[in-house]
């Protein structure tokens, strides 16, 4: 079975999404990420707990906030 969470982004934290999500879970191939209308769409192999979900969260302010400085 496949869960779906969802996080507001920029098209530009896709890889900041991946690669919290393979941390998660390292050694699954099912994980899925789709852009749609300012919204990343992800499908993983179980649902993210609260914790799981802030520390993404977390990871896409820190990189958006990173690309400011540039």
């Amino acid at each position: 079975m496949s869960y779906v969470k969802s996080f507001s982004a920029r098209y530009a934290d896709e890889s900041t999404i991946y690669e919290q999500l393979t941390k998660i879970f390292p050694m699954v191939t099912g994980i899925t990420i789709v852009y749609q209308r300012g919204r990343f769409i992800c499908t993983t192999p179980r649902e993210l707990t609260d914790e799981e979900t802030k520390t993404i969260k977390a990871a896409i302010k820190a990189n958006h906030y990173a690309d400011e400085g540039l």
